[in-house]
C-alpha cells in the first residue's frame, strides 16, 4: 500500500511541476512578444524623430536656396518682387513643399508599419504563451491519464496497433 501512495504522490508532484513549468514557459513566450512590441514601438517613435529632422533639414536647405536666388537676382539688378524671378523662387518653394510632403509620407508609413508589427508581435507572444501553457497542461493531463498503478498492464487501442503487412486475422 505504501508503494502505491508513493507512486501516486510522485505522479501528482510530477504533474504539478509540469503545470508550473508550462505556466513559466507560456509566460516566457508572452514576455518575448512584449519585448518585441517594445522594440517596434521604439523604432516607430524613432521614425517620427528622423522624419521631423529630415523635414527641418530640407526646410533649411530650401530656405537657403531661395535666399541665394534672391541675392543673385538682386546682385544682377533684377526686381525680385515680380515677374520671372518671383515665379522661379515660388517654384523652388513649391518643390521644397513637395519634397517635405514626400518625407512626411515616408516617415508616417514607416511609423504605421512599425506600429502594426508591434501589435502583431504582442499578439503572437500572447497566442504563443497561451498555446505553450495549454500544450503543457495537455501533456500533464495525458501523463496523469496514462499513469498506471503497479500490477496493471497498459493496453493500446486497436487503431494504434502496428501493422506489418499481410492479412489481418
Amino acid at each position: 500500500m505504501g508503494d502505491i501512495l508513493n507512486l501516486q504522490t510522485l505522479k501528482y508532484t510530477s504533474a504539478a511541476s509540469g503545470a508550473v513549468a508550462s505556466g513559466v514557459a507560456g509566460f516566457g513566450q508572452y514576455q518575448g512578444g512584449q519585448a518585441q512590441k517594445a522594440a517596434y514601438d521604439y523604432n516607430a517613435n524613432l521614425a517620427i524623430v528622423h522624419m521631423e529632422e529630415a523635414e527641418e533639414q530640407l526646410e533649411q536647405q530650401y530656405s537657403k536656396l531661395i535666399s541665394r536666388q534672391a541675392s543673385l537676382y538682386a546682385k544682377a539688378g533684377v526686381d525680385i518682387q515680380s515677374g520671372s524671378p518671383l515665379m522661379v523662387m515660388a517654384a523652388t518653394a513649391a518643390k521644397g513643399g513637395v519634397e517635405a510632403e514626400r518625407i512626411r509620407e515616408a516617415g508616417t508609413e514607416e511609423w504605421s508599419l512599425d506600429k502594426y508589427y508591434a501589435k502583431v508581435a504582442a499578439w503572437s507572444g500572447e497566442m504563443g504563451g497561451i498555446s505553450t501553457f495549454l500544450s503543457g497542461l495537455s501533456a500533464v493531463g495525458r501523463g496523469l491519464a496514462g499513469a498506471q498503478g503497479p500490477g496493471t498492464t497498459p493496453t493500446a487501442p486497436l487503431s494504434s496497433a502496428p501493422y506489418f503487412g499481410g492479412a489481418m486475422g
